[in-house]
């Protein structure tokens, strides 16, 4: 082994690469002729516009920002937008997570391939995410700013600019890799999904309190005008008073040496200005120590898994226990099963799954939050009838997805219910009724938040806003029952890439809440313009009494098309 070591070649190290880039391609190209696959990339195209959207904005900004500060000689507020650039990078990186891959890249590590290129392939393999892609635009196009500005700085911005985007990506990347480290645990799980929790509410927070759209409660035009420059004065000169207290202790952060090198570089320093950018290098290089480091713990085999982690086992029952109770039991015929003792025994596990997976907790809360905080502006401005409903319409958004992905989560364990005793109807009617059970409890605590906050909705948009609650929740039952066989999507509560539902089914998903809310809107908006206070209810309750009809059909026929379909749910819910 040690002389094939030695005399592995360059050739040979590129044909590895080569056969890893052919396999991942392979893979791509082949998951298209599964059944459904259409569907996802349709669902991908449509996303692409607004991703666009996401990343051309801010670098578009950022962009003009730099050439304006760079004409003027103020390379201070370029470290401002760089480190702007950085943070919606992690923004977009915990909203968004790292893009799964088609295969698991741990499963090189059974082939001859040493540390050093298993932690190359593992670079790349995470490195096209919506964050990094983001990060590379905005430096170019900060980089291009300052070239039009300052044409003769041309060669210094992109060298600087280039070193800043590879160290913002090689610290997702390395951040990225701690993460699944991180999140193989329960408890890392739940301190983590705190952790996003409050940096994504934060920012909203921040959003809300500081915006001076958010804080205008003028009906006079002029007058809105001069309150949003005063709000705006004031929000500056507090950002002012803060930056000048943070500013001195963030001079040897990359963002920070990128902008000095330029400005050192306009001033003719050229010492100083190569001294930046070799010290933002530095960063580069430590933060893919960092990401080596851990990559090579995972080439030595560590498993993710909690069964892996696990650190105790439940105590067996003591022996006398068992031995005064086997009289009991044999004196007398054992009671025949309840007839819902099937539904509630799925009810109970699902109940320890979901309790398990703080991902569905943060989904439940997050739009929670945002309807308090929105709450609280459209109540300073007037009272809003449509409130309980529009803000239930919103929190639903964390909760629907769910119904499209029952087995998500049950991973190779979904066979045993097709081996089990036990019919298909009740095991889809119980993870039926513990994600309505979320739905209500989220349903609820957006009514106590509109109740406290603003009013308590009236009668009538409550029993309209619960009408149409009932109907999109039953036709979302439905159409995601069927969508979990032959759509189903592995989700690994360890892993950072995992998402609740496959593109299609989130498309679905959320192309039936803006129908639902669409119609919702529509009745609401009639009988407003008509004057007629009858048309909302009657229609909401038809339409929730057809969801109820449409819900009990595909109830009733699930097992067969379960059954029929079985063998592509195990597909991609065994795969490794």
């Amino acid at each position: 082994m040690p002389t094939e070591t030695a005399n592995w070649s360059a050739a040979q190290s590129s044909a590895q690469y080569r056969a890893i880039a052919w396999l991942r391609w392979r893979i791509f190209l082949n998951n298209f002729r599964r059944k459904g696959s259409t569907g996802d990339l349709i669902a991908r195209i449509l996303i692409i516009p607004f991703a666009a959207a996401v990343i051309i904005g801010p670098t578009f900004g950022a962009g003009f920002g730099a050439w304006y500060f760079a004409r003027s000689s103020h390379f201070d507020f370029i470290a401002l937008i760089l480190w702007g650039a950085f943070a919606f990078c992690q923004f977009l990186n915990l909203q968004l997570g790292q893009p799964g891959t088609v295969f698991d890249p741990t499963q090189l590590i059974r082939f001859p391939l040493p540390a050093s290129r298993y932690t190359t392939v593992r670079l790349f393999f995470g490195v096209l995410s919506p964050a990094n892609i983001s990060a590379v635009c905005i430096a170019l196009a900060v980089a291009t700013g300052i070239t039009l500005a300052l044409p003769q700085l041309w060669a210094y911005a992109f060298i600087a600019l280039l070193i800043f985007a590879a160290a913002n990506i090689l610290f997702n990347r390395m951040l990225f890799a701690w993460i699944d480290r991180w999140l193989s645990t329960r408890r890392a799980r739940e301190i983590f999904t705190a952790f996003i929790f409050i940096f994504a509410l934060g920012a909203q927070w921040v959003n809300f309190t500081f915006n001076p759209t958010f804080n205008s409660h003028h009906h006079n035009h002029s007058a809105a005008v001069t309150a949003n420059v005063a709000a705006a004065q004031q929000n500056l000169d507090a950002a002012k008073h803060v930056y000048d207290k943070v500013w001195p202790w963030l001079a040897g952060f990359p963002p920070n040496l990128t902008a000095s090198a330029v400005s050192y570089a306009q001033s003719a320093n050229t010492v100083h200005a190569f001294t930046d950018i070799v010290l933002c290098a530095l960063y580069a290089v430590f933060f893919y120590m960092v990401f080596t480091w851990r990559t090579r713990t995972e080439y030595r085999g560590e498993n993710f898994s909690d069964q892996a982690n696990a650190v105790a086992k439940q105590p067996l029952a003591p022996a006398t226990r068992a031995r005064t109770s086997a009289p009991s039991m044999a004196s007398g015929a054992a009671a025949p099963p309840s007839r819902f003792a099937p539904l509630l025994g799925i009810f109970g596990k699902e109940f320890l799954i979901v309790r398990r997976n703080t991902g569905i907790f943060y989904g439940i809360l997050a739009p929670l939050i945002l309807v308090l905080l929105f709450s609280f502006k459209m109540a300073a401005r007037s009272h809003t009838p449509w409130l309980f409903p529009a803000s239930m319409a919103y929190a639903l958004m964390g909760i629907t997805p769910l119904f499209y992905n029952v087995f998500g989560l049950e991973g190779a364990g979904c066979q045993f219910y097709f081996m089990a005793p036990v019919r298909m109807r009740d095991v889809f009617l119980a993870k039926n009724l513990l994600n309505l059970a979320l739905a209500v409890v989220d349903i609820l605590l957006v009514y106590i938040v509109i109740a406290y906050v603003a009013a308590v909705p009236s009668m009538r948009m409550t029993v309209a806003g619960l009408l149409w609650a009932a109907a999109i929740l039953l036709a979302s039952m439905t159409i995601g029952n069927r969508r979990s066989i032959t759509a189903a999507k592995k989700v690994e509560a360890g892993r950072s890439a995992s998402k609740q539902a496959s593109p299609m089914s989130s498309l679905i998903s959320f192309l039936l809440l803006i129908a639902g809310a669409g119609i919702g809107a529509g009745l609401y908006l009639a009988e407003t313009k008509l004057h007629i206070t009858w048309i909302l209810i009657p229609a909401l309750a038809l339409m929730a009494g057809a969801a109820w009809i449409f819900y009990r059909s595909g109830l009733s026929t699930i097992d067969r098309y379960a059954f029929e379909n079985r063998e592509q749910l195990f597909a991609e819910l065994c795969k490794q």
